[in-house]
């Protein structure tokens, strides 16, 4: 039993610790209108580089979503930006997003591990495009969080996360 919880102690130092407990929600000022939000195959499963993937989630009430990741480096990347939705179940990439090979997706590139995956939801679209740039510590992310959300009266902020494999 003992190896047991060494075991589930190292698997759970793994993960990546993320961040929306009780007392961020009530210091940020969130709202509950994010549910759900989990890459296509549940948060942490494992994608093998090149693979597709898609994240699900629902809104309570309609509004303007925004979904930056950020690598295992640090490396930030804002993947949809504003993106003006209703109520009701979402997958992202959105299926009317196309490209000339058809539907756009995302494909899971390196580097290798975990990356967190923020999904920022605003009653108004945010102005600042600024924020989400280059290499940033976890302290740094969720500055640039906050200042993101910061215009608008309803906000949420949902985070999940996958595993990059060779």
């Amino acid at each position: 039993m003992r190896f047991l919880g060494l075991f589930l102690l190292l698997l759970v130092g793994c993960a990546p610790q993320l961040g929306f407990g009780e007392k961020e929600r009530r210091e940020w000022g969130l709202h509950s209108v994010i549910g759900g939000f989990a890459p296509d195959r549940g948060e942490g499963a494992k994608y093998r580089l090149r693979e597709r993937v898609f994240f699900n989630f629902t809104l309570s009430q309609p509004g303007y979503v925004t979904l930056v990741t950020m690598d295992s480096d640090g490396t930030t990347v804002v993947l949809e930006r504003n993106v003006q939705l209703p109520p009701g179940k979402h997958t992202f990439p959105l299926a009317t997003d196309r490209t000339a090979q058809g539907q756009a997706t995302y494909l899971v590139v390196p580097p290798l591990g975990p990356s967190r995956f923020r999904l920022i939801y605003t009653s108004t679209p945010a102005s600042n495009r600024e924020l989400f740039r280059g290499r940033l510590s976890y302290e740094e992310f969720n500055r640039h969080t906050q200042a993101y959300l910061s215009e608008a009266m309803v906000r949420d902020v949902a985070e999940t996360w996958m595993e990059a494999v060779p």
